[in-house]
């Protein structure tokens, strides 16, 4: 026998289906007007879950209303219809007790905040506008329970919905409209992605009624992930979407030129004569560029250079144990049937390709030291410093991901007095969509007689994050010279919206700028010399950045 849950639950998915279906035998102006009757209705909770003091910092459970209401803010075919259930949601938020008028202090950053919608839409009645620009002006202080800031900003507040691994309809809405408003008003970025945000939302409320099954649920999830347009936003905690197996060789892309840069199992890439330099044609008879275009879409970037390294890392993925690849060697074209291998038996160092080697450094003739900045510890920092006051040059090789907080020791012996490295952007919980200047803690000391030789930081795409913030506090370092090809313009720390069944969608937690406040994210770091690869640079293992500070330090008389 049926029981009344499971005859609602049936119920729900049929009338989602059935609206999300419209486009077959509706207009197309219906359809969008459907559309953006619902997006109305998820930017009116978003907004009091974020803005209403008895929701964000009351016990309400929010989600549980914004199911409750949704059925009929879908059906709604009249301004009036829709109109009543925004007038549901602020009857379930309740009234403003003793209310207080807010005020922004402080150095505020407004790029991100965007209440157009509320004041300008044709769908908001008068009546209900007038209400929500009350709760706007006399909006939640204090305690926000769905989001604070913990040096990220921080979503444990949120239901995790962790069981949920498979959402029906409505609460695959419900995650569409927490992700979108956690955006919205949190993400330091979203005034420079590429897409205006009231278009993702409209964009994607139509797809979420029409995924069939978990790998497609998870597949669009990764799209609304890439739709920030942000090198840090990926899905986590999901499973191999792509398949549990890898090319047994490793990649570099490079505009369309796809290059084996290392081999994985070197007796199956012997057997087949696949070698470092060979070109990559196509896999299984589908060629290279017709893959790219296949996996572009599900892959997440700040950049070019960002989304070719990305790529380097899902381009190869199969859920089959033998391929047929196509590649070209010593200007022949081969096709061989091999062996993949499993993803857990991937070598990270080939996948990044970090510059390093054991000791942290190596001697240049006599007068020049290079440092690889990833390799900097407690136990070797006071020896590399002790030789760097003792050359003419020191080139620091921050092609890589500078992690340790020994890093930080170098600057007393470079900086005359001590420096900001940036500004940040940080999230003010209270005031949703405003976010506050602030400089970051200076590094260096008073140092009368600083190193005065000269000082080359090496960069390009491997600079991600941390490693682009490394190489702006080298850069910090007076009259130092970068030399390389632009960074991947992703810049400050990872934070997760949950989005159920162990999910999450990451993206960059507050933003990052030069203390002059100069943009990082996207545009990458600053570059006073460009050394650029190309494809026979990377075939021949040429070091274009280095090849290029040796020339720099010739012209100065340094060899």
């Amino acid at each position: 026998m049926i029981s009344k849950i499971q005859t609602m639950k049936r119920y729900h998915v049929l009338l989602l289906l059935m609206i999300f279906a419209m486009p077959f035998y509706t207009t197309k102006a219906r359809c969008q007007n459907q559309t953006e009757r619902i997006a109305i209705y998820v930017k009116v909770w978003g907004f009091l879950k974020y803005h209403h003091p008895n929701v964000a910092g009351g016990t309400i459970n929010w989600d549980s209303v914004f199911i409750a209401h949704l059925d009929k803010a879908i059906v709604a075919k009249t301004g009036m219809q829709l109109n009543a259930q925004i007038s549901a949601l602020l009857t379930a938020a309740g009234p403003i007790n003793n209310p207080q008028e807010a005020h922004l202090t402080g150095a505020i950053f407004t790029l991100n905040h965007d209440l157009d919608w509320l004041q300008h839409s044709t769908l908001i009645s008068a009546a209900n506008r007038e209400k929500l620009q009350f709760i706007f002006a006399h909006r939640n202080r204090g305690n926000n329970r769905f989001v604070k800031f913990n040096n990220i900003t921080d979503y444990s507040g949120e239901n995790p919905y962790d069981k949920m691994t498979w959402p029906d309809a409505q609460y695959r809405m419900l995650f569409l409209a927490r992700f979108w408003n956690a955006i919205n008003y949190y993400d330091p970025y979203k005034f420079i992605a590429a897409q205006k945000w009231n278009t993702v939302l409209t964009r994607f409320i139509p797809k979420v009624g029409h995924v069939k099954d978990t790998t497609a649920w998870h597949k669009l999830l990764l799209q609304m992930a890439v739709s920030l347009h942000d090198g840090h936003s990926q899905l986590d905690g999901r499973d191999n979407i792509w398949g549990r197996y890898i090319s047994p060789f490793y990649i570099a892309i490079w505009h369309d030129t796809v290059i084996i840069t290392h081999t994985g199992i070197d007796s199956i890439c012997r057997r087949a004569g696949i070698q470092k330099g060979s070109i990559l044609l196509a896999i299984n008879g589908e060629p290279i560029a017709k893959r790219i275009a296949h996996f572009k879409p599900y892959i997440t970037s700040s950049s070019p250079v960002s989304l070719n390294r990305h790529l380097e890392i899902e381009l190869l993925s199969t859920p089959d144990t033998v391929e047929t690849v196509t590649f070209k060697q010593g200007g022949k074209i081969f096709t061989r049937r091999i062996k993949t291998m499993l993803k857990t038996q991937r070598n990270w160092q080939y996948i990044n390709n970090y510059t390093a080697n054991d000791k942290g450094y190596e001697m240049i003739e006599k007068s020049i030291i290079r440092v690889y900045t990833m390799q900097l510890w407690e136990k070797n920092v006071d020896t590399i410093k002790a030789l760097m006051r003792g050359k003419k040059a020191v080139i620091f090789d921050a092609r890589s991901y500078t992690s340790n907080d020994a890093f930080y020791n170098i600057f007393d012996m470079f900086l005359p007095a001590p420096e900001a490295i940036n500004y940040n952007t940080k999230i003010l919980p209270d005031d949703p969509g405003y976010f506050q200047w602030k400089l970051s803690p200076k590094i260096g000391g008073i140092n009368r007689n600083p190193y005065n030789g000269t000082v080359i930081i090496l960069a390009d795409e491997r600079c991600q994050s941390q490693g682009e913030y490394s190489v702006m506090a080298l850069q910090t370092i007076p009259h130092s010279i970068t030399i390389g090809s632009q960074t991947s313009g992703t810049d400050g720390v990872v934070s997760l919206v949950p989005m159920g069944g162990g999910l999450g969608i990451t993206h960059s937690g507050y933003g990052i700028y030069y203390p002059d406040k100069t943009p990082t994210q996207q545009c990458g770091l600053r570059i006073d010399i460009e050394a650029k690869k190309t494809a026979k640079s990377i075939i021949k293992e040429e070091d274009v950045a280095m090849e290029k500070a040796m020339e720099y330090l010739k012209g100065k008389g340094v060899e």
